[in-house]
């Protein structure tokens, strides 16, 4: 049983990326703020040398698939933990430790479960599968005393579509999973990297770089990504595309989309990268043509970096940008507009000059990462005052 006199916090997530990439700086600010952690994810060999050394790290089985005997001796481990430790609060991100997560603090009486809610994978569905994920969705909700959506606009998504009240949502400042770190996603790197990166991987210097840093999946838009950008090529041959990413178990591409990544003369795949600023500084233009996506993390790094975004006209991405003053909204799963949008961009320096330097003024006023932690330990402490929460 955990014995600390602190008030003692868990914070649970399915894979370990998201604790690297999600909560750098905000474990710190919890710990200094007098809270006792615990990060749940699955197992990581490095991961526990990562965390500061006064953090407890338990690893979980979690698979981001549908295993239901898997999933049911990772529940069970969760209970365990959660009545051996006796957490304040638990907070869980991410569809399969959520799904788990608000189970087993529930069953165990945690006085204070906060969900998360970075993206409805529902959305991406079609059919029975769709329903059974909306309904998880829903009872995640149910079983959780307050819902974090990473967006403004999910709030009224979410309550449109039945799955949660208004009242239970709570928003941090102007949205995000965690702000952007303003000294690390610097257009000062550029001067570093840009040169670099491009020797790397054969890009001449005077070449327009369209880039994206996403999974290689189809909901991310890369199909559409791909088809736009073979027809830019054809009518400009000096512009290339950097794709930092790599493919996943689920939605993978389709075989015509692998074979033009592995032939195109201009197409670079970069696979998974740790550190994203090099290849963020070799770009030119960012894109995110996603189908849906519960913010756009991605679009304020590259903003931050002073790039000109073009995304798509869906929740998240409709807050992470500016449409016509950092970047372009399109509609989504639509060729010729992506085409469009990025051509105005390959064929106009100083409009990419002026989208990227707004881009960077709106990351510092809107999402600095250390305004964004501030106000999440505010919340957090707001929490452990109310402790007495309706079940």
């Amino acid at each position: 049983m955990n014995q600390s006199p602190k008030p003692a916090l868990c914070i649970l997530t399915t894979a370990s990326e998201s604790i690297r990439f999600f909560y750098k700086g905000q474990i710190d600010a919890l710990l200094k703020a007098g809270f006792d952690v615990t990060v749940i994810c699955s197992y990581d060999e490095t991961l526990p040398t990562e965390l500061p050394s006064n953090v407890r790290y338990l690893p979980a089985e979690f698979s981001r698939l549908i295993t239901p005997w898997k999933d049911l001796r990772a529940l069970w481990r969760l209970v365990r933990i959660f009545r051996t430790h006796r957490f304040a609060i638990v907070q869980y991100s991410t569809p399969k430790a959520s799904l788990l997560g608000s189970i087993a603090s529930f069953l165990t009486g945690v006085p204070c479960r906060l969900y998360l809610l970075w993206g409805l994978y529902y959305m991406g569905q079609t059919g029975a599968r769709r329903l059974l994920l909306k309904t998880f969705e829903k009872l995640i909700c149910a079983l959780s005393h307050q819902v974090l959506p990473i967006s403004h606009e999910m709030v009224g998504f979410l309550e449109r579509e039945r799955i949660t009240r208004r009242q239970k949502c709570v928003v941090i400042l102007n949205g995000s999973a965690c702000g952007v770190d303003l000294a690390r996603f610097c257009p000062d790197s550029v001067k570093t990297y840009r040169k670099q990166i491009r020797e790397r991987y054969q890009i001449p210097e005077e070449a327009v770089v369209i880039g994206t840093v996403a999974r290689l999946t189809g909901d991310k838009g890369i199909h559409e990504l791909l088809a736009a950008f073979e027809q830019l090529h054809r009518e400009n041959p000096s512009v290339y595309l950097l794709l930092v990413g790599q493919q996943e178990e689920k939605d993978r591409l389709r075989p015509e989309a692998e074979e033009l990544i592995r032939s195109h003369p201009a197409i670079r795949c970069t696979g998974w990268q740790q550190d994203p600023v090099p290849f963020y500084a070799a770009m030119d233009i960012f894109c995110l043509p996603t189908y849906r996506e519960g913010f756009g993390e991605v679009n304020l790094e590259a903003q931050a970096m002073a790039l000109p975004v073009v995304s798509t006209d869906v929740i998240g991405p409709r807050e992470s940008i500016q449409s016509g003053t950092t970047g372009f909204l399109v509609p989504p799963k639509e060729v010729p507009a992506l085409k469009e949008a990025l051509t105005r961009l390959v064929q106009d320096a100083s409009l990419r000059s002026r989208m990227g330097q707004a881009g960077r003024r709106r990351v510092e006023q809107m999402f600095d990462r250390k305004q964004w932690i501030e106000e999440m330990v505010r919340h957090r402490l707001a929490c452990l005052n109310q402790i007495n929460l309706p079940r």
